[in-house]
């Protein structure tokens, strides 16, 4: 995985894609808090997470054009939403089994199926 491919994330510093475990964001006041949470061995010195701070911007919207009411409201920031459209990327890639560890243990069970396939021919050629 290389920075081109999630660009908002590598422009907030992050460049352990694949050390990525999962993230959660809230609202705090004014601010969208999003927190990155990261695979460690046992023992590691590097951060188990990383918190990144985002400002809302606030805008007034037309709530009721009859009595002519405004309402402030606020919005998550375009480029939170960009780097939360990327981590929702790297969860769907690693739940698709883009790893190393599920790429092995499906060669095995393919490995398994076509062995199981080969003796099951195998014993239809010595019956004829």
């Amino acid at each position: 995985m290389n920075d081109t491919q999630y660009p908002t994330l590598s422009e907030m510093g992050i460049s352990s894609f694949a050390d990525i475990s999962k993230y959660t964001l809230r609202q705090e006041g004014g601010y969208d808090m999003l927190k990155i949470y990261y695979k460690r061995e046992k023992g590691s010195f590097r951060p188990r997470s990383k918190k990144f701070r985002f400002g809302r911007s606030t805008r007034t919207v037309m709530v009721d054009s009859g009595r002519q009411k405004w309402q402030e409201v606020s919005e998550i920031s375009p480029f939170l939403l960009r780097a939360i459209t990327e981590l929702n990327k790297l969860a769907e890639e690693e739940k698709s089994g883009t790893s190393k560890e599920n790429l092995a243990k499906e060669l095995v069970h393919l490995e398994r199926v076509m062995s199981e396939k080969l003796a099951e021919i195998r014993a239809k050629l010595e019956t004829l």
